[in-house]
C-alpha cells in the first residue's frame, strides 16, 4: 500500500471514529437504527476515495431489502438486484460467498447479465460489496457504487471493511434490542424504570438502557425483575418521603 494511500486510510478511519461513533451526549441518544445506518453510508461514500453512491442491503428470508440508500439511483439498482436476484450485493449477501465481491469494470464483466444493462444505463462503471452479517440479523452487505472502472484501492476495501463491521454492530444491536423487547413482553415496566434512571442520573434515555441492561448482566436477574425491583424500590422511597 503507498503511503499516500495509508494517509488517506488514516484519515478516513479517524474521521469514521469521530462523526459515526461519536459518543452521545445527555440529551441526545445515538438516534434510530435507521439514522445510525444513514451516517455511516453517507460518511463511507464521502471517504472511500472513488466512491459516488453507496448503501446497505440485507437478505432477510430470501429477499433483498434496500436501507439508508444515499441517492435515489442507489436504491433503484439495489431493488434490481432484489428483483433480478442477481448483483454484487446479492451475492454478497450470502454467508458462503467471499467476504467481499468487487466489479472493477462492468464493460467487462459477465456475471449479472440481466443487472449489468440496468447498472451500465445509470453510468455505473465499478461497484464494491462488503459482507456483514450479525449472527442474530438478517445476512447483507455495505456497497458502494462508483462511475469511474477500477476506483476502489486496497486502501478503499480495508476502509469499506471497518464501516460494513460498523453497520453489522448496529444492526445487531438493533436485532438484540428487538428481541429483549419481544422477551419482556412489557415495555411499559421498562419505559418507567429507564424514566427513574434518567430523572435520577440526569441521562438519555438510551444511557438508562445501557444501565439497566448492565445491572441485570452483572446480577444475572433478567432485565424485567431488574426493572420490577427499581420501581418497587422507588415506591418505597416516595412513600418514605411522604410519611407514609
Amino acid at each position: 500500500m503507498e503511503q499516500h494511500e495509508v494517509d488517506a486510510l488514516s484519515d478516513a478511519l479517524s474521521h469514521a471514529a469521530t462523526v459515526v461513533l461519536r459518543a452521545p451526549t445527555p440529551d441526545q441518544g445515538l438516534g434510530t437504527t435507521e439514522e445510525v445506518l444513514t451516517r455511516i453510508v453517507e460518511v463511507a461514500a464521502e471517504r472511500v476515495p472513488g466512491a459516488d453512491g453507496a448503501g446497505i442491503t440485507q437478505t432477510d428470508r430470501g429477499k433483498v431489502v434496500s436501507r439508508a440508500p444515499s441517492a435515489d439511483w442507489v436504491a433503484d439498482l439495489d431493488a434490481a438486484q432484489a428483483e433480478l436476484d442477481e448483483g454484487p450485493c446479492v451475492d454478497a449477501g450470502h454467508r458462503d460467498e467471499p467476504t467481499h465481491v468487487e466489479a472493477i469494470d462492468l464493460d467487462d464483466e459477465t456475471r449479472w447479465p440481466n443487472w449489468r444493462p440496468r447498472a451500465r444505463a445509470a453510468g455505473v462503471r465499478a461497484m464494491l460489496s462488503y459482507a456483514m452479517g450479525p449472527p442474530d440479523a438478517p445476512v447483507g452487505s455495505l456497497n458502494l457504487y462508483s462511475f469511474t472502472p477500477g476506483a476502489f484501492s486496497e486502501a478503499g476495501r480495508v476502509t469499506l471493511e471497518v464501516f460494513a463491521l460498523q453497520a453489522a454492530i448496529a444492526l445487531y444491536g438493533a436485532s438484540r434490542a428487538e428481541g429483549l423487547d419481544i422477551a419482556l413482553g412489557n415495555r411499559d415496566q421498562i419505559g418507567q424504570a429507564k424514566g427513574i434512571l434518567m430523572e435520577r442520573h440526569g441521562v438519555d434515555g438510551d444511557r438508562a438502557f445501557r444501565m439497566l441492561v448492565e445491572a441485570s448482566q452483572q446480577s444475572n436477574i433478567k432485565l424485567r425483575d431488574v426493572a420490577g425491583w427499581l420501581l418497587e424500590e422507588h415506591r418505597r422511597r416516595s412513600d418514605e418521603r411522604a410519611g407514609r
